[in-house]
C-alpha cells in the first residue's frame, strides 16, 4: 500500500502536535530585503501539490508499462470519488497523480493513442474541478493543452466555452459552441444542449452589459451629487452654522466618505 506523500501541511501539523501547547510554526515566505511575509492556505495548498506530484513521478519511474496502467486507474477512481463527494481541490490533486503515470510508449501511434484514451479524459475531469473551484483561466489553459493535439473533443471545447463565459469572452465562448455544431453526427439531445449553453451565453452577455452600464450610471450620478454639495461653498462659510448645519456637513462627509470606498471598490474588480 502506497503511503501518502509528506506534505508541507503533514510537516507543519506533526511539529505543531509535537509542540503542543507550547506554540504555533508557521510558515513565512521570503520575498527578499529581509522580508518575511505570512503564506496563505493557497500558498501552502500550492506546495503540497507540488509535493505529491513529485513524489508520484518517482514512484511512477519505477514501475513497468502494466503498472503505470494500474497507477493511473486507481488514481482516477480516488479523484472520481473526491469529485462526486464535491472535494474538487482533492479530486484535482489526485487526478494530477494519475497524469504522472502516464507513459507514451515509443511510438507516434502509441502516443497518440494514449492522448486520446487517457491523457486528453483525465484532463477534462481536472478542467470539471477547475470549473468547479471557479478558476477560469486555468481552465481555459488546461482546455487548450487537449484541443492542441485533439481539436474536435467536444466536452473539451463546451468546459473552453463555459470558462470564456465566465471570463466575459462571449465571442470566443460562441465560436467553440458553434464549432461543436459543425460537427455531424449529433444526437437530437445533444444538440438541444448545446443551443441551451449558447443561449445561456447570450443572457450572460446581456447582463455583463447592463452591469456596465449600471455601474457607468452610478458613477455619473454619485458625481453629480458630490458636485452639488460642494458648488456652495462660499456660502456655506460665510453663514453662522447651526447644530443642523453641522449636521448636514457630517453627512455630506459621511457621503463623501462612502464614494470614495465605492470608487475603490470598482477600481479593484477592473
Amino acid at each position: 500500500m502506497d503511503r501518502d506523500a509528506y506534505t508541507v501541511s503533514s510537516m507543519l501539523n506533526s511539529i505543531n502536535q509535537t509542540m503542543q501547547h507550547g506554540g504555533k510554526v508557521q510558515l513565512k515566505r521570503d520575498v527578499g530585503n529581509g522580508i518575511a511575509m505570512d503564506t496563505s492556505e493557497k500558498d501552502i495548498a500550492y506546495l503540497d501539490t507540488q509535493s505529491k506530484i513529485k513524489a508520484s513521478t518517482e514512484k511512477v519511474l519505477q514501475l513497468n508499462a502494466e503498472q503505470k496502467l494500474e497507477w493511473i486507474a486507481a488514481r482516477r477512481a480516488k479523484a472520481n470519488t473526491y469529485f462526486h463527494q464535491g472535494e474538487y481541490a482533492k479530486a484535482s490533486d489526485s487526478y494530477l497523480e494519475a497524469l504522472a503515470g502516464l507513459d507514451f510508449g515509443k511510438t507516434a501511434e502509441e502516443r497518440q493513442h494514449v492522448e486520446r484514451m487517457i491523457q486528453n479524459p483525465i484532463t477534462c475531469n481536472l478542467v470539471a474541478c477547475m470549473l468547479k473551484l471557479e478558476h477560469w483561466t486555468k481552465a481555459v489553459q488546461m482546455c487548450n493543452l487537449v484541443l492542441a493535439n485533439e481539436p474536435s473533443n467536444i466536452k473539451c471545447l463546451r468546459q473552453r466555452a463555459k470558462a470564456y463565459t465566465k471570463l466575459e469572452r462571449f465571442q470566443d465562448a460562441r465560436n467553440d459552441l458553434e464549432k461543436v455544431l459543425s460537427f455531424e453526427g449529433h444526437e437530437e439531445n445533444q444538440f438541444k444542449s448545446v443551443q441551451q449553453q449558447i443561449g445561456s451565453v447570450k443572457r450572460e452577455e446581456v447582463l455583463c452589459k447592463q452591469r456596465v452600464s449600471n455601474k457607468k450610471n452610478f458613477e455619473k450620478n454619485m458625481m453629480k451629487r458630490m458636485g452639488s454639495l460642494y458648488a456652495d461653498k462660499k456660502s456655506i462659510v460665510q453663514t453662522p452654522r447651526t447644530s443642523q448645519d453641522y449636521r448636514a456637513w457630517s453627512i455630506r462627509g459621511a457621503v463623501y466618505f462612502v464614494w470614495e470606498i465605492l470608487s475603490l471598490c470598482f477600481k479593484k474588480r477592473k
